[in-house]
C-alpha cells in the first residue's frame, strides 16, 4: 500500500471511530485484566496455598489452565445468575479441583478467598491512573462493571486510582454475570443513561465485547498483547491501552454528562 493509500485508510478509520464514539457520556470498565491484575498471579497464589495447607505440588501451568477453563465454561453456561453464596461456592469448587476435600481444604480455601479480597495482592496497570484522571477531566461518568463479589469493594478502596470511581456494578449484587443482558441493563440503570451513551471497556471478548454489543452498548476491546487482528462487531473498536482510548475520546466534541460524586456499589 502506498503512503497516500495508507493516509486515506487512516483518515477513514478515524472518521469511523469519531462516529462510533460520538455521544458517549459514560465509560464502564471491567475490573480484572482491564484496570487491575493479581500480584502475585492467581497461579502462584494457588500453588503456594495448596502446598502450604495440603502438601500438594501443583504447577502454575496446571492452575492457570484449570482456572481459565472453569471461567470460560462458566461464561458459556445458559444460567448466568449469581449471588454472594454462588460466587463463594464457585471458588470453593475450583480449589477442590486440586485437592478434593482433603484435610486442610477449608483453611486453604479461606486463605485464598481472603487473599483475593485484599488490595495489597492487586495492582493497577501502569496506564490506569493517568487515563482515569483524563476521563474525569473530560467529564465522563466512570464506573467499574465486573464479574466479582463484594470483595471488589475492599480491593478498589485500597487501590487509589480505583477508589475515586463513582459507581461499582458487581455481578454478585446485580444477580447476573456478564455476558448476561441483565448485567448490562444494570449498568444502564445505575448510570441512568441509555446503553448507546455508555462505552464498555474490557479485555474479554465474550463477557465484555459480545455481551455489551448484544445489549446495544458500544465497546472498546482492550487488548494489551500483540494478538492478531480479528473481526469485531460494528459498534466495537480495539485499543492497546487506556491512554489510547482517552486520546480517541478527547478528540470528540460531544459534551459529557457532569461527573457524579456520590459513591454507589452493587
Amino acid at each position: 500500500m502506498t503512503s497516500t493509500n495508507q493516509s486515506q485508510s487512516k483518515t477513514s478509520q478515524n472518521r469511523q471511530t469519531a462516529t462510533f464514539l460520538d455521544g458517549i457520556r459514560a465509560v464502564a470498565f471491567d475490573a480484572v485484566g482491564t484496570v487491575m491484575y493479581p500480584a502475585p498471579s492467581v497461579a502462584a497464589a494457588y500453588g503456594a496455598a495448596i502446598r502450604r495447607h495440603l502438601g500438594i505440588e501443583v504447577s502454575q501451568e496446571t492452575v492457570a489452565k484449570t482456572v481459565r477453563t472453569a471461567l470460560s465454561k462458566r461464561s458459556a453456561a445458559k444460567d448466568l445468575r449469581t449471588s454472594e453464596s454462588i460466587e463463594h461456592e464457585f471458588w470453593a469448587d475450583l480449589v477442590r479441583e486440586f485437592c478434593g476435600s482433603a484435610d486442610g481444604f477449608e483453611d486453604c480455601f479461606d486463605e485464598l478467598f481472603a487473599h483475593f479480597g485484599n488490595a495489597k495482592n492487586w495492582k493497577c496497570f501502569d496506564d490506569v491512573q493517568a487515563a482515569l484522571s483524563k476521563f474525569h477531566e473530560l467529564g465522563f461518568v466512570c464506573a467499574i462493571a465486573s464479574n466479582f463479589d463484594l470483595r471488589l469493594n475492599s480491593v478498589c478502596d485500597g487501590l487509589p486510582p480505583l477508589s475515586s470511581i463513582d459507581h461499582r456494578i458487581i455481578s454478585s449484587t446485580v444477580g447476573w454475570r456478564k455476558p448476561a443482558p441483565e448485567f448490562f441493563a444494570a449498568i444502564s440503570d445505575r448510570l441512568q443513561l441509555p446503553p448507546k451513551d455508555i462505552l464498555m471497556v474490557g479485555d474479554d471478548l465474550n463477557n465484555d465485547v459480545l455481551g455489551a454489543v448484544a445489549a446495544g452498548m458500544p465497546v472498546a476491546w482492550l487488548c494489551r498483547t500483540d494478538a492478531p487482528p480479528i473481526d469485531l462487531p460494528d459498534n466495537a473498536i480495539r485499543v492497546s491501552s487506556l491512554v489510547e482510548l482517552t486520546q480517541l475520546l478527547g478528540q470528540q466534541s460531544n459534551i459529557a454528562m457532569p461527573r457524579q460524586t456520590e459513591r454507589h456499589s452493587g
